[in-house]
Order: C-alpha cells, then structure tokens, then sequence
C-alpha cells in the first residue's frame, strides 16, 4: 500500500477507504446547534422531567374546574386526552369542584407519586448520588401489589378500595422512579462528559 493510500485511508478487506469528508461551515454549524441542545438537556433533564411530569399530573385538576366555570370545550379536550390511558370509571375517580377528576384514583397515585419523587430526587442530590438503580426482579415485585388488585377486581372476584388504589399506584410509582432516574441520570451524565470534552477541544 503507497504512502499516499496510508494517507487518504485505511485497509479494510484489501480495499482503501477514503477518509470522510471535511463538513462544510454550514453543516458544522448545525451540528455544533444540535449538540448545545443536546448538552442542555443532558445539564438538565431533571428539571425537565419533573416540569413534564408536574404538568400531566395537575392538569387533571384543571379539567374539573374549567367544566365547573363553564368552559366545557377545554375541559373535555384535557378529559379526552386523559381518556386515552384512564378508563375514567366514576366510581373509581376522586370528585374535586363537585366534577368527576380526568384520571382514576390509581393514575391519580401514579403520576402524582412519580412528580412527587422526582422532586425529593432533585432536591436530595446528596441521596441520589449514592442511591443504585433497584433490580429488576424487585421492581416486578412492587409491580404485583398494583396486578393483583388490578385483576381480580377486573374478574369480579373482589373489588377493591380508593386505599388499596392509591397504595398499589404508589408503590408502581416508585419502582418507575427508582429504576428509572438511575439510568437516566448515568445516561445524560456520559452525553454530557462526551459533549463537553468535544466543546473543550473545539474552545
């Protein structure tokens, strides 16, 4: 193989590759765009959970007061929305402003417990730090207590409590949790210690 193969690629299965082209200033601009997004989120997707997850857990209380007002039209879009993953059975939803909420009681425990520890998860970074990621095996554990309620009320064989509800969605609430902002958190950590080396290089 000549100097100038040596230079212009490697061998791969006998053959020359070129090197990949020099991107031009508009591409590279672009990609330097792309990647301060990226290194924002990756600074802060723990703030951005926990605002997402704020949100699609108080607008349900929305909905019930804009129907109470009146304002029927917003409220059933937010009810409709909800209706897409709630089956919304009155006798299973929490009534506030004399409305029916947009999630069932167990949804309700959910999301709200999910928004509630993502916050004590921001708030003591001295415990998240030190905290593992929980096994999978015990998160099918605290997975159960939700299925088994879940079940045997859909056969009839029992039917269960707003207590036993909040309980259950607590519990699956905080596997979600405590499996997922582990992960979460050593995935951004890497994009960010990636991006922010390439920054250095490029400064």
């Amino acid at each position: 193989m000549s100097d100038r193969a040596r230079l212009d690629g490697k061998l791969v299965a006998g053959q020359s590759v070129s090197a990949p082209p020099e991107m031009s200033p508009r591409t590279r601009a672009f990609v330097l765009k792309v990647d301060t997004i990226v290194l924002a989120i990756a600074r802060h997707w723990l703030l951005a959970v926990n605002i997402l997850g704020g949100l699609y857990a108080g607008l349900p209380i929305l909905g019930p007061l804009l129907r109470s007002r009146g304002y029927t039209l917003p409220a059933n879009v937010i009810y409709f929305f909800y209706g897409l993953t709630c089956h919304q059975l009155p006798n299973r939803s929490f009534y506030i402003f004399g409305q029916k909420m947009c999630y069932c009681e167990r949804c309700m425990a959910i999301y709200t417990g999910i928004f509630i520890l993502g916050l004590g998860y921001a708030i003591l970074p001295w415990f998240h730090r030190r905290i593992q990621a929980l096994r999978w095996r015990w998160m099918f554990v605290l997975w159960a207590p939700m299925a088994l309620d879940g079940f045997t009320q859909l056969f009839g064989l029992r039917e269960s409590t707003w207590q036993l509800r909040l309980l259950t969605g607590g519990l699956f609430a905080l596997s979600c949790v405590w499996v997922g902002f582990p992960y979460l958190e050593q995935a951004f950590n890497q994009i960010r210690h990636d991006l922010e080396l390439r920054f250095a290089r490029l400064a």
